[in-house]
């Protein structure tokens, strides 16, 4: 079982193993954070978590037996481009392929679609992480583009699927 909680400010050591190992980070983000660019995400982590009751960052442990062990962050933010709530997701690499990406996208779909003001959910990887992509499609989503984003580097953009309300860009 997977248990979600809010990141606050005591948190920086547990947010470090993630945005400093190598695996995660060429996965997720295409290299590794320096040491200012950690601190300014999680200063913005901490921001978006101060703002939002409904959105945000959350840590992730997976519970059993009473016992707990931080595995990744999980994400629901709000996606101005898409006037949609995007959710996100980083595992250290020990926790891969043993089913905890299917359930963490699993547990923040839940939480999503309990917001009231949902109305697209979307989710953006590298196209080469071909592990997290086959996890968005069985959660549902579908491939909705191709495209170079901010850093230039190539991304795709998943929808979840529905049958009404394509998802169009708002620039």
């Amino acid at each position: 079982m997977l248990v979600l909680e809010r990141y606050n400010a005591d948190d920086y050591d547990l947010y470090s193993q993630l945005v400093f190992n190598e695996q995660t980070m060429n996965m997720n983000m295409g290299r590794v954070f320096n040491v200012e660019e950690a601190s300014m995400f999680f200063q913005l982590i901490l921001s978006c978590n101060a703002e939002h009751n409904d959105y945000g960052f959350y840590k992730v442990y997976s519970s059993y037996n009473n016992e707990r062990e931080y595995i990744g962050m999980g994400a629901l933010t709000l996606n101005d481009d898409y006037n949609a709530v995007e959710i996100e997701y980083m595992l250290l690499p020990q926790y891969w392929n043993k089913g905890y990406g299917t359930e963490l996208v699993n547990l923040l779909l839940q939480k999503a679609k309990q917001m009231h003001k949902c109305v697209d959910i979307i989710a953006i990887t590298d196209p080469m992480n071909t592990f997290s992509k086959r996890i968005l499609e069985r959660a549902g989503f579908e491939l909705v583009k191709q495209y170079i984003n901010d850093d230039g580097e190539l991304a795709e953009l998943y929808r979840l699927a529905r049958a009404s309300n394509k998802l169009q860009p708002t620039m």
